[in-house]
């Protein structure tokens, strides 16, 4: 029966503790023992023999940690095939005295960097003298690296669990942000369908007074020349006046909202005196002069109401933008060379520029967004959006300036619209193309 001590290495600096009540007597069973016990071990273990320690027999496991073959051990001295600077000595004490011994070396070794702990019980002959030791080896950082192992992977297991809260944390905050943006996307749909549904009722509602118009204008007229008293042909002449004014309001809603499904060429200054004529009394009440700079007719082909729709979104932003007292300017000019050839087609600039607050630099690269608005309530966030679609769209391009240093303020949309002529292509799919003399597509321009 094999009987271990129950006393454990000491630290490294304690001295050998060796257990004097300890052996083992195998007799003639050790053959028996080797085969049954020792070859599948997975612990180092060697039998020697004589005051030479010479190997009988080696497992294995022991091959391994020696870096040897069983050929090159077996009936060879201990010290002479193995280089571990603290078993020879305590194999001397073991033989000599027949105690067994559990030591752990000082320190690694050059030899054995890993560390080694011995156990080296006397296999006990005739008059109980040791004949034989039975040697097992094991590493002793072996267990201390498997507790570190486990102890950093129980510390990469806390990190991880605290990456993965702060992931959590981040996804949660992203998620309140994406359910509250969409809640404001919802609403702006809302808020268009709803603004969808006043333009369609105030066509209908343009179109249905245009003709109680036209005929209350008729009577004025009849009457007019019927009457001879100075004092009501003034009235009537302020009614006429006010009946024509009503008219062209009508009018101008019509136009609004009439288009084909079809592109048609037409002229960017007459759009531009309408859509001007209708918000000019807007911006009377805000105190805020519009100044139109017309170079050129500005002939081009499109759907006229996308045309106005843009015309329109860029004015009425201007005038939101500008306080009383500020002005703004829609200038239309041909392009110059410089973005003809980076259109690679002749064409059109229009600019509208208020004297407003300017456009903080933190949402200048948001404000083609879809739903993103700086009026709050207000605003839709969908008027620039929809603005640079239609324009790309007929292969023109927008572009905004803005500065908000004080007395030198304002924004400036500049649009770029192709010349009328065929076979456009939106700019994001329109590849280098040669240039395009400006003199033989553009009369007047050299």
């Amino acid at each position: 029966m094999i009987r271990k001590s129950r006393n454990r290495a000491k630290e490294a600096s304690a001295p050998p503790e060796i257990n004097t009540n300890l052996g083992l007597d195998l007799s003639n069973n050790l053959l028996m023992f080797e085969r049954v016990l020792f070859e599948g071990s997975p612990l180092p273990i060697a039998t020697l023999a004589g005051p030479n320690h010479t190997l009988l027999y080696v497992n294995p496991a022991f091959c391994r940690l020696a870096d040897k073959t069983k050929d090159e051990l077996i009936e060879r001295p201990f010290e002479e095939v193995i280089l571990w600077e603290m078993c020879p000595a305590l194999l001397d004490h073991v033989y000599g005295t027949g105690e067994a011994v559990v030591h752990a070396e000082r320190e690694h070794t050059e030899a054995h960097p890993a560390g080694l702990s011995y156990t080296m019980w006397p296999i006990r002959g005739a008059g109980n003298r040791p004949m034989e030791i039975l040697l097992q080896v094991d590493e002793g950082t072996r267990i201390y690296q498997q507790a570190i192992a486990m102890n950093q992977q129980l510390l990469l297991s806390g990190v991880r669990q605290h990456e993965l809260r702060e992931i959590a944390e981040r996804l949660n905050a992203q998620l309140k942000v994406e359910i509250t943006e969409r809640e404001r996307m919802e609403q702006a749909l809302v808020n268009s369908e709803k603004l969808a549904v006043t333009a369609r009722f105030a066509l209908t509602l343009a179109h249905e007074i245009n003709n109680p118009l036209a005929a209350m204008t008729n009577l004025v007229f009849l009457l007019a020349s019927h009457q001879t008293d100075p004092e009501a042909q003034a009235y009537i002449a302020m009614m006429e006046d006010q009946l024509k004014g009503l008219s062209r309001i009508a009018t101008h809603m019509l136009k609004f909202h009439r288009d084909s499904n079809k592109l048609a060429g037409f002229k960017l200054s007459e759009v531009i005196r309408e859509v001007t004529d209708f918000y000019r009394s807007q911006a009377e009440r805000q105190g805020i002069d519009v100044h139109e700079r017309l170079e050129t007719d500005g002939a081009i082909l499109g759907f006229r109401s996308e045309i106005v729709q843009v015309i329109t979104n860029l004015l009425l932003n201007a005038l939101d933008a500008t306080p009383a007292g500020g002005q703004v300017t829609i200038h239309l000019y041909p392009a110059p060379r410089w973005l003809t050839e980076i259109h690679a087609s002749c064409g059109y600039c229009l600019s509208i520029a208020d004297t407003g607050s300017g456009i903080a630099p933190q949402d200048r690269a948001r404000i083609y967004e879809p739903f993103f608005t700086t009026k709050g309530e207000r605003g839709s966030g969908l008027g620039l959006w929809v603005s640079a679609g239609i324009v790309n769209r007929i292969g023109g391009s927008i572009r905004v300036w803005s500065a908000r240093r004080p007395g030198r303020s304002g924004t400036c949309f500049s649009l770029f619209f192709p010349a009328e002529q065929v076979g456009f292509t939106a700019l994001r799919s329109r590849h280098r193309k040669s240039t395009i003399p400006l003199s033989k597509t553009m009369p007047g321009v050299k």
